[in-house]
Order: C-alpha cells, then structure tokens, then sequence
C-alpha cells in the first residue's frame, strides 16, 4: 500500500474564513478572562494567608521551634526523658499563660494600625495605644523570663555550661536558638 502526500493550498476551517475568525477573538478574550481571574484568585488567596498570619515574619520559637523542644538541642545537652518531659510541661504552661496576652497585643497593634489609617490621625490616641501595646510587650517579656530561669533550674550545672555554650555571645546567637518573637522562651 502506498500512500501519497498531499500540499494542501487553503487552510483547514470550520464553517466559513469570516466565523472562524471571530469565534477565534471570543475564545481568546475568554482564555485571557479565566487567566485574569485565575492569578487574581491566587493573589487573593495569598494576601488573605499573609493577613492572618499576622505581624512579623512568623512565631519565633513555638512549638517545634527553637530551644530544648528542638531535637538538636534536646540531643546536645544531653537531657534525660524526665528532663525533656518537665520542660515540654513547664514550656506548654507557659504558652498557655502568655497566648491571651499575644491575641491581645496582636488586637492593639491591629488598632494602632487603624488609628494610623485614619487621614486626620490623633497623635494622643496614638501615643496611648502605643503605651498599652509597650505595657503588653513587657508583661510578655517578664513572663518569659520567669519561666527561661524556672527551665533553667532544671538543668545539670554542666547542661547550664553547654546551654551557655549554645546560645552563643549575647542573646540566642548560638545554633539552633535566636531571639525570637518576643522572647518566647525554650
């Protein structure tokens, strides 16, 4: 069997040149409607995640963070499991104390945001909310602190040389640790 190629001359087309061409522009106007509103959609989407993620660039050392939870650190100052579970206890008590404190200061910072908003902003409004949001911030820091010397306590005085050694120079400089947000604790 043989087979013979043909050169076609004329375009393959449905129906008439004149429909062809105008069904092409419709179809290509709503392709670029259904791209428009697909990236619109994934922007959105996006910009609701990053609006109730809230402020900063994310938790700092929650759960699964930084500090003794951390396997790695878990592992390098050598923590028994009574250890381990005492501070996991003293850690989940601590979060628990300080969560309404947070959703409190993330609801004024939410405020002072609106306040700022406003085209005529009231500077003794602001300077106000700025107190309370500070007034916050240092009831945290307190609380952490409290509960990093109680978690302390726990350790070994070689555990406390390593846990030294770790941080690094100053504060949380060491692997594995950081600052994070508002001093968040172990």
């Amino acid at each position: 069997m043989q087979y013979a190629l043909v050169k076609r001359t004329e375009p393959v087309t449905r129906g008439s040149q004149e429909g062809t061409t105008k069904f092409s522009q419709r179809e290509g106007k709503k392709m670029k409607r259904k791209w428009v509103g697909l990236v619109v959609g994934v922007a959105m989407v996006g910009w609701a995640g990053a609006a109730t993620a809230g402020p900063g660039w994310g938790k700092g050392m929650g759960p699964g963070g930084g500090g003794v939870a951390n396997p790695y650190a878990a592992s390098y100052l050598g923590l028994t499991p009574e250890q381990t579970s005492q501070l996991q206890a003293m850690r989940e008590r601590h979060f628990e104390g300080i969560s309404p404190l947070q959703e409190k200061l993330f609801g004024k910072r939410q405020e002072l945001r609106l306040l700022w908003a406003n085209p005529n902003p009231d500077a003794s409004q602001i300077t106000a909310k700025q107190k309370e949001i500070a007034a916050l911030q240092a009831q945290i820091q307190e609380m952490s602190t409290k509960h990093q010397l109680e978690a302390r306590g726990i350790l070994t005085p070689e555990q406390q040389q390593k846990l030294s050694v770790m941080r690094g120079p100053g504060l949380g400089g060491g692997p594995g640790w950081g600052k994070g947000r508002m001093a968040r604790g172990w």
